[in-house]
C-alpha cells in the first residue's frame, strides 16, 4: 500500500488561498519511458483527473467540476476525492494552523498540488521542471 502525505500551506496575500501539497515516499511504479526514465506513480490518474501543469493557471484556475474537499475542524480531517483513479485521493489528517483554517472558510475552495518530489519545499524545483500539477477545488468547512 502506497502512503500518501499532504502538507497545508497558504498563498500570501488579502484573499489568500488555502493549498496542500500532496506527495509519496513511492515515486515510480515500474512503468519508464521509451528511453528508460522512470514515469511518475501519479502520472497517469493526475492528467486522467483532470489536474493542469503549474504553469497552466488558466488550466487549473477554475474550480474542477468532478472533485470534492471536506475539512472537518474538529478533528484536523481533509478528505478530497475526484473522478476515475482520484476516487478517494486523500483521506487523513492535515496538520492545518489556525491561518489555513480561516482561509479555507472564507475561500470554499483549495488549491491541490502535487508533483513527484518527497516534500513540498522541493515543489519549486518540480515547476522549473514542468513536471508539478495544480487543482482548484471546492471545498465545504465544517
Amino acid at each position: 500500500m502506497i502512503t500518501m502525505y499532504a502538507w497545508p500551506s497558504t498563498a500570501d496575500g488579502p484573499d489568500a488561498l488555502p493549498m496542500v501539497h500532496f506527495t509519496t515516499d513511492e515515486q515510480a511504479g515500474g512503468e519508464v519511458t521509451p528511453d528508460g526514465t522512470p514515469v511518475w506513480l501519479f502520472d497517469t490518474a493526475i492528467r486522467e483527473g483532470g489536474w493542469a501543469q503549474f504553469a497552466d493557471f488558466e488550466g487549473w484556475s477554475t474550480p474542477a467540476a468532478d472533485w470534492r474537499a471536506l475539512y472537518r475542524r474538529e478533528d484536523d480531517i481533509l478528505a478530497v476525492t475526484g473522478p476515475g483513479a482520484c476516487q478517494g485521493w486523500y483521506e487523513g489528517t492535515l496538520g492545518a494552523d489556525a491561518e489555513w483554517v480561516t482561509a479555507a472558510a472564507a475561500q470554499q475552495s483549495v488549491v491541490l498540488l502535487a508533483a513527484p518530489v518527497q516534500h513540498p519545499s522541493l515543489y519549486g524545483y518540480a515547476v522549473e521542471a514542468g513536471a508539478a500539477f495544480a487543482l482548484l477545488v471546492p471545498l465545504l468547512v465544517v
